[in-house]
């Protein structure tokens, strides 16, 4: 597995101690939490429409607001703090005179740029039929370029924009055992580099190829990738 991990991205990395789980566990621990739910179905109409948009600006949090304590609803209260400001509806420094906090606060002060994606990495666009509501779906005439059954691997990239593809299955090889409806991009949407629809597959990947050979045997991962993250494996018999 690559190290090359980015903040949100730690699938397979060690060192984050026990999963809690209490099968009795609401749904909002305080109040506020409500609220920030609330707000991101006014905010994200507003400023990140594009599919993958909003998981980039996520993304882009300095680790100590995506790793906040607030958890899971703080991150995305951060989230739209950074979509405020990048949109123009409310300045981090007048978000922090609203709220009387010190000069700094906003987690926008710390957020990365958006990243600048070259569509020329990027597989070229499709004309596809306009869905008839809002969707992901796409309607694909081209067949998809691999089969159930097929060995493949994902190289995957450098790149500092958006994307679907997990870190951990980065060159590991695994075999297609189903083939999704195809969806839009979000490595290209998250960027406004248009839909570019691809096939989506369900890749499987042995935990010991992922993990090595003192994972848990004959266990199983299922991956859905997008078809222009994969390549067949020439190696594989």
């Amino acid at each position: 597995m690559s190290t090359n991990h980015r903040v949100h991205d730690i699938g397979g990395t060690e060192g984050w101690g026990a999963v809690p789980y209490d099968p009795n566990e609401s749904v909002f621990h305080n109040d506020w939490e409500r609220r920030v739910l609330g707000l991101l179905f006014q905010v994200l109409p507003h400023t990140a429409k594009r599919p993958g948009e909003f998981r980039h600006t996520l993304e882009r949090l300095a680790s100590e607001d995506y790793f906040c304590a607030d958890g899971y609803y703080g991150r995305w209260r951060a989230g739209m703090e950074v979509l405020l400001h990048e949109y123009g509806h409310v300045d981090k420094a007048e978000l922090d005179n609203r709220l009387g906090v010190p000069h700094g606060t906003s987690a926008g002060y710390r957020s990365a740029n958006v990243a600048a994606v070259n569509p020329e990495s990027l597989p070229p666009d499709r004309i596809t039929p306009v869905p008839e509501r809002r969707t992901v779906r796409r309607e694909l005439k081209e067949a998809p370029r691999f089969q159930i059954g097929d060995r493949v691997v994902a190289a995957g990239n450098d790149e500092a924009g958006h994307t679907r593809l997990p870190e951990y299955v980065r060159g590991v090889t695994g075999t297609v055992v189903k083939i999704h409806p195809a969806e839009v991009l979000p490595d290209s949407t998250a960027h406004n580099h248009g839909d570019r629809p691809q096939h989506v597959l369900c890749v499987a990947y042995q935990a010991k190829d992922l993990w090595g050979e003192d994972a848990e045997q004959d266990v199983v991962i299922n991956v859905d990738l997008y078809e222009s993250y994969v390549e067949l494996d020439q190696g594989a018999s």
